[in-house]
């Protein structure tokens, strides 16, 4: 009886042991929990991304910081004068305050002769200028808008000499050794830089940092006559009460363009196309022809 009572207590501690290793298992719900975190890695890369968004809309505010601009201006009664209440007045100070307008710029005017004032725009001292006429050299240091005005200069001399100079050409006028008031940075007509260029004319070219001085120069008889716009020489004549001291000399000169210039070195060509536009929304709105028919062009 004893053998079949031992395989009994075997069995049983088999069966024992069994049941002590399946216990032992580790059980898969806990690996399943522990899977649930990831959710909070998640979280944080929606954090990142939304300070990646306010990081642009940061930007984007800098981008669209105020803008200011500043515009050189010289006394050019009346495309650009002081005003009798202390601020600068003119057509062309109008007509750019009307695009500053629209891109959303501020200006600022300062004053110089028109000399100095292109020195400062080649070096990026000053924004831009109006009243310029293009070319291949200024182009290198200036960006120009399309066309805002047209402009032409004619010939002044003394009253009742207009017959005295029988020339029929600037060129046959210098010949007879006419000297020609001029005014320093100037460009008027192709011919007139020609003339300027050549050697046999170089002493009766006189330079004036101002078109004013011309009136004095030719009371003086330090020179036989100047190149003005009309429209200036007759604000000049009304202030100075010279209407009847001068008149014009009959050779013509032909019709150019003129542009609003800007520093290359201060001023991007993005903000130039925008004032390029904002010269057509004047121009659409009629604000543009306001502007002329109040300065009487």
């Amino acid at each position: 009886m004893k053998e079949p009572w031992k395989y009994l207590r075997l069995l049983s501690l088999a069966l024992t042991c069994l049941l002590l290793l399946v216990a032992c298992q580790p059980d898969d719900g806990p690996e399943i929990e522990e899977a649930a975190p990831t959710a909070e890695p998640e979280a944080e890369v929606a954090e990142t991304d939304e300070a990646v968004v306010d990081e642009r809309r940061e930007e984007e505010f800098v981008d669209e910081e105020p803008c200011t601009l500043s515009m050189g201006w010289d006394p050019w009664e009346p495309y650009h004068f002081m005003g009798t209440t202390g601020a600068v007045e003119g057509l062309d100070i109008e007509i750019a305050s009307a695009m500053a307008d629209v891109v959303g710029c501020d200006l600022e005017f300062v004053q110089g002769n028109w000399a100095s004032l292109l020195r400062q725009i080649q070096q990026g001292e000053l924004d831009f200028l109006g009243g310029a006429t293009r070319t291949s050299e200024r182009e290198r240091f200036a960006w120009f808008t399309q066309p805002y005005r047209n402009e032409q200069f004619q010939l002044f001399v003394y009253a009742d000499q207009s017959d005295e100079f029988s020339g029929e050409t600037l060129e046959e006028l210098l010949e007879d050794g006419f000297r020609l008031g001029v005014t320093q940075g100037f460009i008027y007509s192709e011919e007139v830089s020609e003339l300027q260029g050549d050697p046999r004319f170089e002493d009766q070219f006189i330079e004036a940092p101002l078109g004013d001085l011309h009136f004095a120069r030719l009371q003086d008889q330090m020179i036989d006559g100047f190149l003005e716009d009309p429209f200036v020489a007759a604000a000049i004549e009304r202030r100075r009460g010279w209407e009847n001291d001068v008149e014009t000399h009959p050779i013509e000169f032909p019709v150019g363009d003129v542009h609003f210039m800007f520093s290359r070195e201060s001023v991007s060509e993005d903000r130039v196309e925008a004032f390029d536009e904002a010269l057509g929304t004047i121009r659409e709105s009629g604000r543009y022809q306001e502007i002329l028919d109040q300065y009487g062009n």
